[in-house]
């Protein structure tokens, strides 16, 4: 019987293990399941599973079959798309054999296999393809004793590149039980021999019966003749009246012989009246025999070793284990395994076995296993979680049980809460129940027993996500005690007074641990009575668990260090969420107590209202920036976007887009250049309605009454996703039905960021789809596969950037490596580096969020997925660019054509580059929009960062070596730095994280780099200068070191102190043969001084010349700038959180921006002094130039209005499906349709009248109005032209 390929797979490791345990002889006892080819049965706790092998099952040892095997020799061989490897091998117990082939060569449209150093594909994944039976093969091959197996196995490694097909065979012994009886039972040996030596006792005088070992020993010698004959010729005979062979096999045994290929021969006796002599020819060894005769051989020499003792002695044969041979065949050889000692008497757990693994995994393996089992089998999905949890809890791994959380905040269930949920309801997963009756059960349930809401709640909730139903979420998601609940829960009516009503409260307390809910419908009848603090007070005291708080209302606001009673409730919520996020248990319940004291005394509905529900949409203040809801995995989006609304002509621009949007005539297409590149008219319409989007969220921002707002799905592709990396993915895709790879694999290169501007896309039409032009991805490889721009920057376009000279020391990434304008001058460069995995998101409810689905926009998921890991500083990049694409210039830069615009006047700087020919000073002037700078071996402040980008170096210019260095040519009003911290071990081939601190202060100067035009000038002589200190510097370090010898934990010092401590030694004790030069100890004593006396006059020359470097430039400060933002990575090279903090000049305060959450900063030190600890590390920083600040950056820009709102939360008529009114979508025959997450709403200010636009870009519609509004005012869009 064929098999289709099995949803569920296992890794070699684990296939092995199977392969071992599996014993073909007794499948029938486990139900008929194989272990090697059936899906692993679900465990579902102690008892549920039959024991996966008995006493009787055979745990295989495998001996290799030398001259049939074929598999890799070093460890470190690598298969190529030629290779086919083949161990042939039996067990030394059970005598089956089996055969293992693992063929790289037969799936040829893949081309990568498998390899231990490959992260993502470190081992094979393996999924059953096929199985036959030896029944099946028979009927349609027929009998065949050389080809005779049990079972075939095929299996197909998941990888999406892996060639590897495995095909398993096992066969039975060649010598079946029946064969082996001949000359294997001891009670048939001793007849016979008895038998012989009574027929004829004067021929075998002295002679008695033979032992089975003896009997297989001739057996043996007969084969290895037969297979040591070089030719025909050389086969001996064996008579057949032989006194050996009669007494062993005399006449009864021709059919043991006859199988084994032996042939019976007759020749005429020389003594007519004894009949012709009878004979056995050995066999005649060819291809087709080969193979079993060996394998006969080996089941004799197996056979001979279980002999008793007593039958006496036999030959040594040495067997070779396989095992090794099949795990280098299979990839597996040597993987990295957890240290923990095995216990081979304990059965590892079964949800090793389900997710494919073994219980010698790393975490990380194990993690792997999971993430590929769950890609394979998605269907049981919730299984294997509940595999990975129960095995993370058994390890105590802290990596699981984050991946865990990880895998929770996602929304992922495990099959026991599924299943657990379900029963809560009387229903099984299984159930085909509609989403109308499970609601009802739901109703019917809180309404019978509303005091079991929360738990039913909950389970409705994990049911909406398993049938992926949003009727059901938005159900389960109203967490409001309704007040008919409140009243029913308490036992009281709606008439009842209020003291009586904290009786019953206090009363049933003393029945319920629940207090938290007592209080919860104390809160909910106090608001339903116009906020009636007798029992706002009633459950208060319900929480704290006495009779009310002892804390004094002073105490409570130093306890949340507020130094004025008179701040807004807006502002004392703030001190309280910035104290208790992340605070210890004990001391988060104490601010909580003081926040409480706090709102009882002013009478806040806001402070109680923000205690009961921290996301409750109470009325915002005007004074405090709002935050922005994280919409799965793109916490960078939200940093950039807060980022972008603090800078004034930024958001002037994005508000007021009307009055800047780019023309779509032909001939203001026809000029425009970004960057240095012409820019077609799909990649403008594409900016401009980014530009919508974001004029959307500002608006948003800024009139927004609630705490936070979302960012649009439309608004985070338009802002991740440039045109040409779309139309990559998209063609990495439909070529490779797996799932999209990361971008780094996409654009055959590494990514380094930021990038400026994304390459172009072929020439299309705007009818045509702009994100679906296949351009050969080839053309950007064409940039090479080390250049930080072959994802997002068009070289060709870029201003070459120069190399950084560091003597004789060597240049790293880590190191000095120089990085302007995206280029990477140092020689060697990482390969593609690692983008942060997602972080859980923390979606927000209480919004009504409207979108547009429109077809320029990117539904699919898997792009959506790869977009939401990309690095904030690509994003920034491609944000830049789409920019600049969608307003119109304000001038044309003569020398290259390039638009000049609001975007490069605000970030855009220049440097001058200025390299010593032999006969003149060349001077190169580049533009950038931001500085990339590295933090070093050891960690440097911001101006030691900088002086590697504008130092004097060393560099190769048509093989001469000449002097090269920067100047600054034109200052930006925002400076952006990037702080580059991927770097690249060149020994594991691995990205890592570099934490070594960056200093830098809150105001810098930059007149050190400022370009004079004259390299005579004050300032320039005053850098030479410098540069030479700092040589000189390199130079006593150096030596420093060597003394120092702190590699060799050593010094020089200690060494020669030794030394002469041991001369010492061997002269008092006058060991013979052993001579000391008088003279030495004297010498190495001299040398002792003057190491010392080197190693402070060197210590105190590098502190003169550090002294001086320092403060060298410190009386020049002109060009001064002020920190603005500094945004923060938390997480290492290949992931991690992203959160920022802007600086509010005109209150003096720093704001930390984290999602949603938006919070003072309270101790400057942790943005300042934390560095590369739990806080994470500096990434991007931006300062602005303190000459125009008020211009240039404003923290809060807020205009709040109060807007009338429908409440979504009522009923929702029949008709809506799927949590979409067919009221929102009147015209059915319409594209467009308006999602709607029913929700706690918020009200959105209406845009101003001359704003007025479709919400979608439809292209039909701009083609219809194309040709007719030539000599309109407006364009299609509604803005003018």
């Amino acid at each position: 019987m064929l098999i289709r390929t099995a949803p569920t797979g296992k890794t070699a490791p684990r296939l092995i293990n199977d392969l071992l345990d599996h014993d073909p002889r007794h499948a029938f006892k486990h139900g008929g399941r194989n272990l090697l080819a059936d899906p692993a049965p679900r465990y579902r706790g102690k008892g549920s599973l039959g024991p996966r092998k008995d006493n009787m099952d055979c745990r295989h040892k495998l001996m290799k079959k030398e001259h049939q095997t074929n598999a890799p020799r070093p460890d470190d061989e690598r298969p190529d798309d030629s290779t086919e490897y083949k161990v042939a091998a039996y067990c030394s117990a059970c005598l089956y054999h089996f055969d293992i082939t693992a063929n790289f060569r037969q799936r040829n449209d893949r081309k990568t296999p498998c390899n231990l150093s490959d992260e993502s594909n470190p081992l094979h994944h393996l999924r059953l393809a096929k199985s036959q039976t030896s029944k099946e093969h028979k009927e349609k091959h027929g009998m065949d004793k050389y080809d005779q197996w049990t079972e075939a196995h095929r299996f197909v490694c998941s990888g999406t590149e892996c060639p590897l097909v495995v095909d398993i065979k096992i066969s039975p012994p060649r010598l079946n039980h029946h064969m082996l009886s001949y000359i294997f039972d001891t009670a048939k040996l001793e007849a016979r021999g008895r038998r012989e030596i009574k027929n004829d006792p004067e021929r075998y005088q002295g002679m008695s019966p033979i032992k089975p070992l003896q009997a297989l020993g001739y057996l043996r010698q007969y084969l290895s003749d037969a297979k040591g004959a070089k030719s025909k010729t050389e086969l001996k005979k064996i008579a057949r009246r032989n006194k050996k062979y009669m007494l062993t096999f005399a006449d009864e045994c021709d059919e043991l012989f006859k199988y084994l290929d032996f042939v019976p021969v007759e020749e005429a006796s020389p003594e007519p009246e004894d009949g012709p002599n009878c004979f056995w020819q050995l066999p005649i060894i060819t291809d087709i025999n080969r193979n079993f005769i060996a394998d006969v051989l080996h089941e004799i020499d197996l056979l001979m070793v279980m002999r008793p003792q007593d039958e006496g002695s036999r030959t040594t044969v040495f067997h070779v284990p396989a095992l090794k041979d099949i795990e280098r065949s299979l990839g597996c050889f040597d993987y990295p395994k957890r240290n923990r000692t095995v216990d081979l008497s304990i059965e590892e757990h079964p949800y090793y076995i389900s997710l494919g693994a073994v219980d010698n995994f790393t975490d990380k393996y194990l993690e792997w296993a999971y993430e590929r089992q769950c890609e394979c089998d998605p269907s049981n999905k919730p299984y294997y979680l509940d595999c990975l949890a129960d095995l993370a809890n058994g390890r105590e791994s802290a990596d699981l049980q984050t991946r865990l959380v990880m895998a929770t905040s996602a929304g992922e269930l495990g099959l026991k809460v599924i299943e657990d949920s379900y029963r809560y309801f009387n229903l099984n997963p299984d159930s085909v129940e509609g989403d109308g009756h499970i609601m009802g059960l739901y109703k019917s349930r809180i309404e019978s027993a509303p005091r079991q809401k929360d738990e039913a709640r909950e389970c409705l909730l994990n049911i909406a996500k398993h049938r992926n139903s949003e009727k059901i979420e938005a159900l389960a998601n109203d967490k409001t005690m309704s007040f008919e609940e409140a009243l029913e829960f308490l036992g009281i009516s709606a008439d009842t007074a209020s003291d009586s009503i904290e009786a019953s409260a206090v009363a049933l307390s003393l029945e319920s641990s629940d207090k938290a809910k007592i209080a919860r419908a104390l809160r909910v009848i106090a608001n339903q009575r116009s906020g009636d603090f007798t029992l706002q007070r009633a459950a208060a005291a319900m929480e704290s668990g006495s009779g009310g708080s002892t804390l004094d209302v002073g105490d409570a606001y130093n306890r949340l260090q507020i130094g004025s009673r008179g701040v807004p409730d807006e502002i004392v919520f703030t001190y309280y969420q910035s104290l208790s996020n992340g605070a210890p248990s004990g001391s988060k319940d104490s601010y909580t107590e003081a926040l409480r004291v706090i709102a009882l005394d002013r009478q806040s509905n806001f402070l109680l209202r923000k205690l009961e529900d921290p996301n409750a949409d109470v009325q915002a203040s005007t004074s405090e920036p709002v935050g922005l809801d994280n919409i799965g995995n793109t916490c960078y989006l939200n940093s950039l976007l807060q980022y972008y609304y603090t800078i004034n002509p930024v958001r002037d621009m994005v508000i007021n887009f009307h009055q800047h949007r780019m023309g779509l005539n032909d001939e203001d297409i026809k000029n425009k250049r970004v960057g240095g590149r012409i820019v077609d008219k799909s990649e403008i319409i594409k900016a401009q309605k980014f530009v919508e989007e974001l004029h959307n969220l500002f608006e948003n921002l800024k009139t927004a009454s609630s705490r936070s707002v979302k960012p649009t799905r439309e608004l985070a592709e338009l802002t991740i996703f440039s045109s040409a990396a779309v139309a990559d993915f998209r063609r990495a895709s439909i070529s490779s039905p797996h799932g999209p790879p990361n971008l780094s694999s996409i654009m055959d290169g590494p990514v380094y960021g930021p990038q400026w501007p994304p390459p172009p896309p072929l020439p299309t039409t705007v009818e045509e789809d702009i994100e679906m032009i296949d351009h050969p991805r080839n053309k950007i490889a064409e940039n090479g596969d080390d250049s930080s721009e072959a994802t997002l920057v068009d070289l060709e376009q870029l201003p070459p950037s120069y190399d950084e000279s560091t003597g004789n020391e060597e240049s790293s990434l880590g190191d000095d490596a120089v990085m302007v304008n995206g280029e990477d001058s140092s020689p060697d460069k990482p390969s593609a580096l690692e983008k942060p995995p997602p972080i859980p998101p923390r979606n927000k409810s209480g919004l009504v969020i409207q979108t547009n689905e429109n077809k320029d926009l990117l539904p699919n998921d898997e792009l959506w997925k790869f977009g939401s890991q990309q690095d904030v500083t690509e994003v920034i990049g491609n944000v830049m660019f789409r920019l600049q694409c969608a307003i119109k210039p304000t001038s044309i830069e003569e020398t290259s054509g390039a638009q000049i615009d609001i975007i490069r006047d605000t970030f855009f700087g220049a440097n001058t580059v200025y390299t010593q020919k032999a006969q003149s000073l060349e001077r190169k002037t580049e533009a950038w929009p931001s500085i990339i700078v590295f933090p070093g071996k050891v960690g440097r402040d911001i101006y030691e960062a900088l002086d590697v980008v504008y130092d004097e170096q060393q560099v190769e210019i048509d093989n001469t070596t000449v002097p090269q260095y920067a100047s600054l040519s034109k200052l930006p009003p925002i400076l952006q730095i990037h702080i580059q911290r991927t770097d690249f071990d060149h020994e594991t081939h691995r990205a890592f994280k570099n934490r070594n601190p960056v200093v830098f202060p809150e105001t810098i100067y930059l007149d050190r780099y400022v370009d004079t035009g004259d390299p005579n000038s004050a300032i320039m002589r005053r850098r030479r200068e410098a540069w030479g200190w700092k040589e000189q510097l390199r130079t006593l370090e150096a030596r420093y070191a060597a003394l120092k010898n702190d590699q060799a934990q050593i010094s020089v010092l200690d060494a020669l102190s030794a030394t002469g401590d041991f001369v010492s030694s061997l002269q008092e004790e006058e060991i013979e043969g052993i001579e000391v030069d008088p003279a030495l100890p004297e010498a190495l004593e001299e040398r002792i001084s003057e190491v010392a006396t080197e190693l402070e006059a060197t210590t105190g020359r590098i502190d003169d010349l550090r002294s001086r470097i320092q403060g060298q430039f410190i009386d020049m400060r002109e060009y001064e700038y002020k920190l603005q933002s500094v945004f923060i990575h938390r997480g290492e090279a290949g992931g991690g959180h992203y959160w920022i903090y802007i600086y509010d000049f005109e209150h003096d305060i720093w704001r930390e921006y984290n999602d949603e959450w938006v919070s003072e900063v309270k101790d400057r030190r942790t943005i300042f002094e934390h560095q590369g600890g739990a806080g994470g590390t500096p990434y991007y920083l931006v300062y602005v130039k303190s000459s125009d600040i008020k211009n240039l950056v404003n923290a809060v820009c807020r205009d709040v209005q109060e807007v009338q709102v429908t409440d979504t939360t009522e009923e929702w008529p029949d008709s809506m499906e799927n949590g979409i009114s067919a009221a929102l979508n009147e015209d059915e025959d319409s594209p467009e349709m308006r999602h709607v997450e029913h929700a706690k709403p918020r009200p959105l200010r209406p845009k101003p009248s001359v704003l007025e636009q479709p919400s979608t870009w439809d292209d039909s519609a701009w083609k219809e109005n194309e040709d007719l509004n030539d000599g309109a005012s407006v364009d299609p869009n509604g803005g003018p032209w």
